[in-house]
């Protein structure tokens, strides 16, 4: 009988804990997520998409505030300016000395590495945590490669299977501290 009373209070306790747990797995897993996709997005690309080749007169870019990482965008805005040519973001990329052969998403990567757990939600027995970005400026330029390149951000099929792994693993590892 005594072994029933030791079986009841571990399976309260299992009850009373598992939403914590569960908490803490989605939230490893949004992490787990966010490192993946973003490696993928920075080394692949997004799938479809390339750098416009349209661009802009060069006088409308030659004080903005792109961020300059060497004396290269001065000197392609001068040339683009005085050639009469137009300016895209390919060019600022180029100036920069970034790769321009598919989207990845970054110029000073500030963007996917400000990518955090915004908010957990429980909802029964299913819990969810979101990444996003808690700054505006972020914020702003997630919705923007939403809105162009749809949800460039979401896990292919083998970065699923990876996550849902990673969520068993912990997730059968939690369970163990119950000792049931």
């Amino acid at each position: 009988m005594e072994d029933l009373g030791i079986l009841i209070d571990r399976l309260k306790a299992m009850r009373d804990g598992l939403v914590e747990d569960a908490k803490e797995v989605s939230q490893s897993m949004a992490l787990t997520h966010k490192g993946v996709v973003v490696k993928r997005v920075q080394s692949e690309g997004i799938p479809g998409a390339s750098y416009s080749e349209k661009g802009v007169p060069a006088y409308l870019v030659e004080k903005s505030s792109y961020a300059r990482l060497n004396s290269g965008f001065d000197r392609m805005i001068k040339k683009k300016k005085k050639s009469g040519e137009s300016v895209a973001w390919k060019d600022v990329r180029e100036s920069q000395g970034r790769q321009t052969n598919h989207v990845d998403y970054t110029f000073s990567g500030r963007t996917l590495k400000n990518l955090t757990i915004v908010d957990t939600v429980v909802n029964g027995p299913l819990v969810s945590a979101y990444l996003g970005a808690n700054e505006h400026e972020s914020f702003e330029k997630l919705r923007f490669g939403f809105a162009r390149y749809g949800n460039f951000l979401a896990p292919n099929d083998q970065e699923k299977e990876l996550l849902f792994e990673h969520a068993q693993k912990q997730m059968d590892d939690k369970i163990k501290k119950y000792k049931l």
